[in-house]
Parts: C-alpha cells; sequence; structure tokens
C-alpha cells in the first residue's frame, strides 16, 4: 500500500510541475492564435492583407490591444503588464485538475503492475517475450480507462464552467466558485440524470492508446538505459520526452477524429443513448464506445478528403508535440525522484520502533 501510495502521490506532483514548467508556453500560444484569428477576420472582411497592427481595431476589449511580434515579444509585454503571475493566469482549476487525473491515473497503474509483471514472467517462461510489449501498451490502457471513469464527471463540469464564465455579461453578477459548480452540476443532472456526467467518455477512452503506448516505450528505453549503464535524471527527462513525443505521433490523428466525433455526435439527434434515464448506464457506455471505434476510420478519411490529404491529421501538430513532450520530460523526472523519495520516508516510519 505504501508503494501505490508514494506512486501516486509522485505522479500528481511530476505532472503538477510539468504543468507550471509549461503553462507559460500554453498562454503564448494561446494568444499569438488569438491574434492570428483576428488578423484573419480583418482580411475576411477587407479582402486585402492585412498588417499585424490592424490587429488593434478588431477588440478594444483585448488586454490592452497589445500586438505580439512573436512568442519572446508575447513573454516580455505579459510580464511587463501583468508580472511573472500573469503567464499563470487561470492555472488554479487546472492544476487541482492534472493532480487528481494523474495521481488517479498512477494509483491504477501501480495496482496493476505487480500483476502485469506476473504475466510478463510467465509469457517470457512459455517463449513468448514479445508479448511483453502488447501487456505494456495494455497496462498503460487499463489505468487511463480506470481514470477515466472515476473523474470523467470532473472534466464534463469544468468543461461546463468554462462554458459559463464565458457566457457572463460584464453586468452580470459574478457568482462564487461553489455556487457555479453547483449550478453547473444541477444542470447537467437536469439533461440527462446520473449517466450525463459520462456523455462524450466513449471518444476520450479512445485516447488511452496514447499512455498504453507511452508506458511500453518508457518501459523498455529505460530498460535499455540501464542495461547500458545510464541512470539518473537526465535518462528519466530523455526517456519522458522521446516516449511522449512518439506516442503523440502516432495518435495524433485519433485527437482529430475524436473532435470530429464529438462534433457528430452533439449535432445527432440518435446519438443520445446515454441521455435515457431508463437506459442501463454500462450496456449504454459498451454500445457508444463500439460505435465510436466503428466512426474512427470513416472520420479519418473524411477528414483527409475534405482538408486536402494527409497533412491535415497533423494540423497543429508541432506546437502540441513540443509542449506535450518538454511537459512529459519534466513529469516523468520529477515524478522518479518524488516516487523513490516518498518510499524512502515512508519505509523509514514502518521500521521505527
Amino acid at each position: 500500500h505504501r508503494i501505490h501510495l508514494a506512486n501516486s502521490i509522485a505522479g500528481g506532483l511530476g505532472n503538477v510541475v510539468g504543468l507550471l514548467s509549461t503553462y507559460p508556453l500554453t498562454v503564448i500560444k494561446t494568444r499569438l492564435q488569438a491574434q492570428n484569428k483576428k488578423k484573419k477576420k480583418i482580411e475576411e472582411k477587407t479582402g486585402e492583407k492585412s498588417e499585424i497592427d490592424d490587429t488593434k481595431n478588431v477588440d478594444a476589449k483585448d488586454d490592452n490591444n497589445d500586438v505580439y511580434d512573436g512568442p519572446m515579444d508575447c513573454l516580455m509585454k505579459v510580464v511587463s503588464r501583468d508580472g511573472v503571475l500573469g503567464m499563470y493566469s487561470g492555472i488554479s482549476l487546472k492544476l487541482v485538475e492534472t493532480y487528481l487525473w494523474n495521481s488517479t491515473f498512477y494509483m491504477f497503474f501501480s495496482v496493476l503492475k505487480p500483476h502485469i509483471d506476473d504475466i510478463i514472467k510467465r509469457e517470457h517462461a512459455e517463449g513468448r517475450g514479445y508479448s511483453a510489449y502488447l501487456l505494456n501498451v495494455a497496462h498503460g490502457m487499463i489505468a487511463g480507462m480506470g481514470t477515466q471513469l472515476c473523474l470523467f464527471p470532473m472534466n464534463v463540469v469544468n468543461t461546463r464552467m468554462v462554458v459559463l464564465q464565458r457566457k457572463k455579461g460584464k453586468n452580470e453578477k459574478n457568482t462564487g466558485i461553489v455556487e457555479n459548480y453547483i449550478r453547473v452540476i444541477r444542470d447537467v443532472y437536469a439533461e440527462g440524470g446520473v449517466s450525463a456526467f459520462w456523455r462524450g467518455i466513449a471518444a476520450g477512452l479512445m485516447l488511452t492508446i496514447n499512455p498504453g503506448i507511452m508506458t511500453m516505450i518508457r518501459i523498455r528505453l529505460t530498460e535499455l538505459c540501464r542495461a547500458n549503464g545510464y541512470t539518473g535524471g537526465g535518462v528519466h527527462f530523455w526517456v519522458g520526452f522521446v516516449s511522449k513525443m512518439m506516442a503523440s505521433t502516432v495518435t495524433y490523428p485519433l485527437v482529430v477524429a475524436r473532435s470530429q466525433i464529438i462534433v457528430s455526435a452533439e449535432t445527432s439527434e440518435d446519438n443520445h443513448t446515454l441521455n435515457d434515464r431508463n437506459t442501463n448506464v454500462l450496456v449504454a457506455l459498451l454500445l457508444s464506445i463500439i460505435k465510436n471505434i466503428l466512426h474512427v476510420p470513416r472520420t479519418i478519411m473524411r477528414v483527409v478528403e475534405e482538408n486536402g490529404g494527409l497533412v491535415a491529421l497533423y494540423a497543429g501538430f508541432t506546437p502540441h508535440l513540443s509542449q506535450a513532450a518538454l511537459k512529459e520530460a519534466i513529469a516523468n523526472t520529477v515524478r522518479n525522484k518524488a516516487s523513490a523519495l516518498l518510499l524512502a520516508i515512508l519505509t523509514s516510519k514502518r521500521q521505527q520502533p
């Protein structure tokens, strides 16, 4: 139990540190993307190519009408106007969500690990060592699915909270976060009962292939480094970076497909199985997962056809990959160090008379 607790806490802390380290990149990316969208709006209205300074005329409410010439210029202007804390605006809710999500994932991961290791040993003994790769993938996927099933309602409520904040007008009374949470929970329940809190989870479960592949690559790379005498924080950093980069490269088209499936589900009148209060939730969820999996190839082909080739499946991939890989590299380093430290502390307390 101490091992599971240490891995769970370390998993949450590692990803929180990773988020804190890379969140300014998210702020810069978001502001630059917003500026580019404004520039395109001007070009669509005027029919002429817009200079970057013309974005000042689009929205007088936006961030004191700052215009950014690039990532470094954006960083300097945000820090000079709002201070260093300005780079962490709106991170509080994300920190809580990140910690809970990853501590739960690594609790599942740690509990499953002895059983997966026993199966791998038996497979090796019977001459089927190749199956270890599939078992490692299954290990990460099962942990991811367990986490999704436990915490997806939180994701639904948090998403609604963001939408609620955006819809609020200037003169609307600003209620507290607790009141908003209660309001959102009541609204979701009114739409479809308890099962409404898991609406859309089928598309999310598809993406558990990402932690599955990442787990397999991370374990294999770690074993390879140890076999060649490489240990320490630097190894954890690069193992985390490479494993996330490779896993995201393989699964990014699923992210695109998932977005399309969610949009289709929201606009379709016949895809509301989970909304029926009298429907068995587990049966409805299983049917929804199967339906979404069957939709994936067709959705990917539609994206390719409508957007002019395979390149469309990786639209926006570069900024996503660089940030996600760096975040996982930092998280993996902190996670391994924190897990060893916490385990040493918990073990020493147990041995005290």
